[in-house]
């Protein structure tokens, strides 16, 4: 009896070997989600909130602040049913402006929105669509254009955050307390910029760039230390630029541009479901359309109102010969832009050239010039 019911129990474990045995080699041959890309979908009923901190330099009474930011984030929250959450912190209060990139690669902040030209030479690629002589008639223009290139060149420059769009100011212009009509009339005069290529520019057609912060420009101009600048008429508004200059207007959109990003931590894009990945993606893409590509010829329109207010403004559009003229003096700068790329192993040639492209591209599709100019 004894030998039988041994006999048993040996037959029985040897069944329950077996069996822990397949179910190990079942557990061994599943797999696991692929790095660097969104977690698993949301399962059913899980009501996690993803809280995400945003960065940015705007004043909190900016309309990039009270429009744009928190109508994005309303459209992201109703979109995700509240999953996802974005805490807005603006006027440099959680990044300063030129560390917002770096700031969000480190994981200061889940997001960050400020402008390339604050970091030069990071972003050279990108950086070649604000030469002077590469014009956009408009903020449509230079946003579309801006965001072709991102999604078509595959930019290694951006590789270490998650894009989530790239805008353009469209041009600037000339305001002086003199008219500026023909070239001669700017040999001499300072002429405030910010640095980079937009000081390289005006010296090439003869002016002293004065290279100032945007907010110390009231008082250099007020002080007569600056002739006039070059710069978004939102300025006019914005930093009350109006009641000290802008008597005269030269539209010269061949002198600026200027591209602004909103990027994401890649840890923090990676951590989010595949769904609500999808989810943000839309949403995003339908309010990007429908309101950054047109902001910042509304915005200068409200600049050029509020100077009209103060005074009478002439305004100059320079004729194709005169704009000729301007813009032929702008070469060298290419030139050596060319050999800055090729510098840093860069096809500096295709890259000029491919950005001249997009901008003829989209002043076509988008051919109001100076948009916000009665």
């Amino acid at each position: 009896m004894l030998k039988k019911i041994s006999r048993h129990y040996k037959i029985a474990a040897l069944l329950l070997s077996l069996l822990m045995l397949v179910s190990v080699f079942a557990g061994c041959s599943s797999s696991t989600p692929a790095e660097n890309q969104g977690a698993e979908p949301t399962p059913q009923g899980d009501d996690t909130v993803y809280e995400l901190s945003l960065a940015h330099f705007f004043p909190s009474n900016h309309r990039v602040e009270v429009d744009i930011i928190q109508g994005w984030i309303a459209a992201v929250d109703e979109a995700t049913n509240g999953r996802i959450k974005i805490n807005s912190y603006p006027a440099e209060t959680l990044i300063k402006a030129a560390e917002t990139y770096e700031g969000v690669v480190q994981g200061v902040a889940d997001i960050g929105v400020s402008v390339y030209a604050y970091t030069r030479g990071r972003f050279p690629v990108l950086e070649t669509l604000l030469l002077p002589g590469v014009s956009f008639y408009n903020s449509e223009a230079s946003s579309w254009a801006a965001m072709e290139a991102i999604e078509t060149m595959n930019l290694e420059e951006l590789q270490d955050v998650h894009h989530v769009w790239t805008w353009g100011s469209g041009p600037a212009d000339l305001f002086t307390k003199k008219p500026i009509k023909k070239l001669e009339d700017i040999s001499g005069l300072q002429i405030g910029a910010t640095a980079g290529p937009r000081a390289d520019g005006l010296a090439a057609l003869g002016a002293t760039p004065v290279i100032l912060p945007m907010s110390e420009w009231y008082e250099a101009l007020s002080r007569g230390v600056m002739d006039g600048g070059v710069a978004p008429l939102e300025s006019m508004l914005g930093f009350r630029l109006g009641e000290v200059t802008a008597d005269y207007v030269t539209l010269t959109p061949f002198l600026y541009n200027q591209l602004f990003f909103n990027v994401m931590n890649l840890d923090t894009w990676n951590s989010l479901p595949s769904d609500l990945q999808e989810t943000f993606t839309k949403a995003t893409e339908e309010y990007y359309a429908d309101h950054l590509p047109t902001l910042w010829n509304e915005i200068n329109t409200g600049g050029l109102d509020y100077v009209q207010e103060l005074k009478t403004v002439e305004i100059t559009t320079l004729s194709p010969e005169e704009t000729e003229r301007w813009t032929e003096k702008l070469p060298p700068i290419h030139d050596a832009y060319v050999e800055f790329l090729n510098g840093r192993g860069l096809p500096g040639e295709e890259i000029l050239q491919q950005m001249k492209d997009l901008a003829d591209k989209y002043n076509e599709l988008y051919p109001d010039f100076a948009p916000y100019v009665d």
